[in-house]
């Protein structure tokens, strides 16, 4: 059984294929494997090993030979076939021949090269429509190995026969995949149905020919690419990093463990809509998984409505996975992503996983804000921060040149039907010569993730922008976060505009969090628009006392804090306005307290910018409430008017209840708004000038806040 393994922790390959890739702050992705370190048969190692694989076919040049002749007879002939359709301006015309073509090609040249298939095959944006209709052939239509030979690996794998284990077994497989084919059977003992994944007849030694070839292709390729561009990224750690993935795929022991803790993760993170087929770990081994079988279609197969519905379901739990977690699913294609009955999105295939270090988790978290903002300078630092550039980077030739890259991808949306390669290529081949960017080995995995997610959102919505779609989670991330300096760091920046804390984009960043993304005509998110169907007051009120909210709190105690401050300065500064205008048309002799009460209107002056503060806040309020809440502090009387108005209020009543539904944490709120009261404010004003002038005032004022605190807070309150 699995469970009596050994634990150890996932490797990324680096440079030798045996570095270790993982820090103490990420979720530490265990893979349960066996004691075997090499295939008994092959010789070749069952863990990724470069340098050991290098070394073994440098031992074997006429079996290396015999695949170099296979390869070359296989892509030369349609190599020149599109050749010559493109000197002949017949491309377009024949594009269905040469797509066919090309996915034979593939399908020939084996597993290695039908991964690549799979991923275009979800980018019709890139490779056209019907390129992208054929290579859609490798997800689950890839040439079957016979049954007979399937059942002898079934029962090697078992030690038992195949009849001892299952009442039944198709005859013919359901699907064939790149690395195995599936059968469904049913379990003697339970009668539960199963999906049985046998792993194809000699993998081994076709996977670590692809690499070595592919080893010995970056090595040469090197010294060139080092002469003509500036680029630092290491190819050969990035290969490392890629390969040492596809090797995990190869032992489904491994595959086993991963579903197992991505199933329990879902639950743990409550991701509603998502599922995960049950791992049967006593019938599963190095080339056979066992798991429950689950109804559905694939989701590029569904209704364009439920794609579009479920993509978002996809993208939170991708987003989940990698900035939460710290490690994803690397390999969520099509073939891989089912619908179910019952509308739920089942995940497959768990053999690629990667992990991705805390502190970049959060800048990259950092990244999409500026990104959606379109803040370049910033957008640097991040980059610089990841490792994608040095720090000593040409900073005003980045930001000149990241519109170009970035605009026809993120903010046209639509993926790369709007690139105008031609124009695109020439930039970027100034960029490699002048800039010297490299390419963080995980982030491999990363981008193969994006560009099968984007790719199937773009079926169901032409116009899919990733960003955008990524940035309500991103706002809620900020604000859940209290205790992670560059959370924090951008939280600052999306609520602090020319040094004052912006009243409209903490509307717009809490209706981001809650879904509602306003747009700008040139970048994705408009930090300081507030959606014209934003979220109600109930609703804003619901998600701040929510456990998301946590770091957003603190931050709102203290403006609060101040907004409160600022009303009351008003409130005096209005009334003691009115006493020394009347007191003026009274002869002096007999203008008692004109003093005190020209000293207090002195000390409630209010800044412009102040003002400005307040005047959003109030018409933020006036909108949320549907009330006019200038009027009520301008002249309080009216304040009785406009709280019978509030206390009809159906949403205002919805407010309360959600206020009563989370007592404890509002309760804590208000004693943090409260505190942050008696810190701020013109302190001469209410200790000194106010107590001469109005006696009895500010102990009552005091009085009320202790009470106040030292009581529950309940509805009435």
């Amino acid at each position: 059984a699995l469970a009596e393994k050994p634990k150890v922790e996932v490797s990324t390959p680096g440079e030798d294929g045996n570095g270790v890739f993982a820090n103490d702050d990420s979720l530490k992705w265990e893979a349960q494997i066996g004691y075997e370190v090499v295939d008994d048969k092959t010789g070749l190692p069952l863990r990724y090993d470069g340098a050991t694989i290098r070394k073994y076919w440098d031992k074997r040049p006429v079996e290396l030979q015999s695949r170099w002749t296979f390869f070359l007879g296989v892509v030369v002939p349609f190599g020149t076939k599109l050749l010559r359709n493109l000197t002949a301006g017949t491309i377009e015309k024949n594009q269905r021949e040469l797509a066919r073509d090309f996915r034979i090609v593939l399908e020939r040249l084996g597993p290695t090269f039908v991964k690549l298939g799979q991923v275009l095959s979800i980018r019709p944006d890139i490779v056209g429509r019907d390129a992208s209709d054929e290579l859609a052939l490798l997800q689950d239509a890839v040439p079957v190995f016979p049954t007979a030979i399937a059942r002898e690996v079934i029962e090697e794998e078992l030690g038992q026969k195949l009849e001892d284990v299952f009442s039944d077994f198709s005859d013919e497989p359901v699907a064939a995949a790149s690395l195995a084919q599936v059968y469904q059977a049913t379990l003697k003992s339970t009668g539960q149905k199963v999906a049985i994944k046998v792993q194809r007849p000699g993998l081994l030694p076709i996977v670590t020919k692809d690499l070595y070839v592919m080893r010995r292709g970056v090595e040469w390729a090197e010294p060139i690419r080092k002469r003509f561009s500036a680029e630092r990224t290491n190819y050969m750690e990035l290969l490392n990093t890629w390969a040492g993935g596809f090797y995990e795929e190869l032992d489904f022991k491994n595959e086993a463990y991963n579903q197992i803790q991505f199933k329990e993760l879902l639950v743990k993170s409550d991701i509603q809509n998502v599922i995960v087929p049950e791992v049967f770990e006593e019938y599963s081994s190095r080339r056979l998984l066992v798991s429950e079988w689950i109804d559905g279609v694939k989701l590029t197969q569904a209704d364009p409505e439920e794609i579009e519905k479920l993509v978002d379901v996809g993208n939170s739990a991708f987003l989940t996975q990698l900035l939460d977690w710290g490690v994803f699913h690397g390999d969520p294609h099509p073939g891989n992503l089912l619908v179910t009955p019952e509308g739920k999105l089942c995940i497959l295939d768990f053999g690629l996983m990667a992990n991705i270090p805390g502190e970049d988790r959060n800048k990259m978290v950092s990244a999409v804000i500026h990104v959606a903002n379109k803040d370049f300078g910033q957008l640097v630092d991040d980059l610089i921060d990841l490792k994608f550039l040095p720090n000593d980077v040409d900073r005003p030739k980045v930001e000149t040149v990241m519109g170009k890259v970035l605009g026809p991808f993120v903010y046209q949306g639509g993926g790369a039907k709007n690139v105008d390669f031609r124009s695109l290529a020439r930039d970027l081949a100034g960029v490699t010569r002048e800039i010297p960017f490299s390419i963080p080995p995980y982030y491999a995995l990363v981008g193969r993730a994006i560009i099968s997610l984007e790719g199937i959102a773009l079926q169901a919505d032409p116009d899919y922008r990733l960003v955008m779609e990524a940035y309500p989670y991103v706002a809620r991330r900020v604000m859940s976060e209290d205790d992670t300096p560059e959370l924090q760091k951008a939280l600052a920046e999306i609520l602090y505009k020319d040094g004052g804390f912006s009243v409209n984009r903490l509307a717009a960043l809490l209706n981001s969090a809650m879904g509602y993304v306003g747009m700008s005509k040139d970048a994705i998110v408009d930090f300081d628009s507030i959606p014209e169907d934003g979220a109600t007051a109930s609703k804003f009120v619901e998600f701040i006392l929510s456990n998301q909210s946590k770091s957003i709190r603190s931050t709102l105690s203290v403006e609060l804090a101040k907004a409160i401050d600022i009303v009351l300065r008003r409130m005096v500064r209005l009334r003691t306005s009115e006493i020394l205008s009347s007191m003026n048309r009274v002869p002096a002799p007999f203008r008692i307290g004109y003093n005190s009460v020209s000293k207090a209107n002195e000390l409630s002056a209010i800044r412009k910018d102040e003002e400005l503060y307040v005047d959003s806040l109030i018409a933020l309020s006036s909108q949320l409430l549907g009330v006019d809440v200038r009027g009520a502090i301008d002249e309080p009387f009216k304040a009785l008017s406009m709280l019978r108005q509030l206390s009809s209020n159906p949403e205002i009543q919805e407010s309360l209840r959600v206020v009563s539904a989370n007592r404890g944490t509002a309760e804590t709120f208000a004693q943090d708004i409260a505190a942050e009261v008696q810190k701020v404010g013109s302190r001469r004003l209410y200790d000194e000038y106010l107590p001469a002038t109005f006696p009895g005032l500010i102990p009552a004022f005091k009085a009320a806040t202790t009470t106040f605190n030292s009581l529950s807070l309940r509805r009435k309150t």
